[in-house]
């Protein structure tokens, strides 16, 4: 994404005179613009990201404004071209335009008229850059699902809880252990809110040699977190990491944020109610950004999500690695559902990293007593069903749903997919 200050508007025209003064007339309007007196200079400055317009000359000593636009859509297609034009040339413009230009002006035209068409191609712009990004959402399958993923009743919870407050223009204060995915779940509020500012993230429990007024106000030399994230999404991690008088400063700052700030994401490590009767996060801080609160759960209270997350975490190592998917004894199956996984998803990730690489796993007791390599009621045949079935479920859901290309995933064939389904009730008699 570009910069505030960045040009969004590339003015071409070889005369000296006219140059400046349409970029001192662009700028006036509240537009950054850069002039270039020659075709070949923007079209080396040119992104087929850039979310700004080209306003060019037609006649011009080199490349002609026509010969500009085909070079301009070849290298970046979709942002808009403007035409600017002597009266003669107002029938080459028009074919122009059928061509793929935006829209073209007389450089006889009122300052007002120039502003609108460049204020309509901007906005033209603004809108196909959202509807590119919400289609690359979709066609990823980057959906609430995907990102948090489980089947048990409290992630079923959780991803209504995150649908629900996504698209309000709310502050969200989340909580949970260290672990268990606060991060992923503030990326998602605003993946799923299609605002088209910045994500920008400001770790508070690592201000050390910064001050919080610096951090988001910036020290001059670089934007503060507060400009770089307006109109998007600035997510304040570990805000009880902060001190007392770090806290109410920022309560301060957060009072002075404008209509056009970045909607704010936060969170705590640990449960709100304890910190708050702790002293460890202070009212004021408190009352500011939580007007919806989303506790994410820990690992021991999603049930048996952890042989599905196990299946997940194990193929994205192997995939990254380049080795085989590991199947785990049955014996640290039985360990995996015993355990209290105090370091949640976080440790299931290092556990399926050390497997796929080959190092021995051990799980040791914790403070709630766990024993993690005792013997429970889960047999043999019962604990591989239920690492196969998680497996499959989350090549399936990956694939969304598509048969085939799970099959692949895992390396098996599709015949041997769908008995393996049909084995573990995934698959009903009925279907082939």
């Amino acid at each position: 994404m570009s910069q505030m200050n960045d040009p969004v508007v590339y003015v071409v025209d070889d005369d000296a005179d006219l140059l400046p003064a349409l970029v001192e007339v662009i700028e006036g309007s509240g537009w950054p613009a850069r002039g270039f007196s020659d075709a070949e200079a923007m079209l080396a400055a040119l992104q087929p990201d850039w979310n700004g317009v080209i306003l060019s000359d037609m006649r011009m000593p080199g490349m002609t404004g026509l010969q500009l636009l085909e070079r301009a859509q070849e290298q970046a297609p979709e942002v808009p071209f403007i035409l600017f034009t002597a009266h003669g040339d107002i029938p080459t413009a028009v074919q122009a335009i059928r061509g793929g230009a935006f829209n073209f002006l007389e450089k006889t035209s009122p300052s007002d008229y120039l502003r609108e068409i460049l204020r309509r191609a901007l906005e033209s712009r603004r809108l196909n850059l959202e509807n590119r990004q919400l289609r690359a959402r979709i066609s990823s399958g980057d959906s609430l699902k995907s990102r948090l993923p489980g089947k048990s009743q409290v992630m079923r919870d959780l991803r209504r809880e995150i649908a629900a407050v996504a698209g309000l223009d709310v502050a969200v204060l989340l909580s949970g252990e260290p672990g268990t995915g606060k991060a992923v779940a503030a990326q998602a509020i605003h993946d799923n809110a299609d605002r088209g500012g910045d994500y920008v993230v400001l770790d508070c429990g690592a201000l050390k040699d910064i001050s919080i007024e610096a951090a988001l106000l910036g020290d001059g030399a670089a934007l503060g977190a507060l400009a770089q994230a307006a109109g998007g999404t600035l997510y304040l991690a570990r805000i009880a990491a902060l001190s007392h008088a770090a806290q109410a400063q920022l309560v301060g700052l957060l009072d002075g944020i404008g209509p056009d700030g970045p909607r704010l994401v936060a969170s705590v490590e640990g449960g709100i109610a304890k910190l708050r009767s702790d002293g460890m996060l202070d009212d004021d801080l408190y009352y500011r950004l939580s007007l919806a609160e989303i506790e994410l759960p820990p690992l021991r209270q999603r049930d048996d999500d952890v042989f599905l997350l196990l299946a997940q975490f194990l193929r994205e190592a192997a995939t990254r690695h380049r080795r085989e998917i590991p199947q785990p004894p049955a014996q640290d199956l039985r360990a995996y559902r015993r355990y209290h996984w105090p370091g949640n998803l976080r440790e299931l990730r290092n556990v399926a990293e050390k497997l796929v690489i080959g190092l021995r796993v051990t799980l040791q007791p914790d403070a709630e007593g766990d024993a993690p390599l005792a013997p429970d009621a889960l047999g043999y045949d019962a604990a591989m069903e239920e690492f196969e079935s998680a497996l499959l479920q989350a090549a399936l859901q990956k694939t969304g749903g598509r048969k085939a290309e799970a099959a692949e995933a895992l390396g098996i064939p599709r015949k041997r997919l769908y008995l393996r389904m049909k084995a573990c009730g995934l698959l009903d008699s009925g279907q082939n």
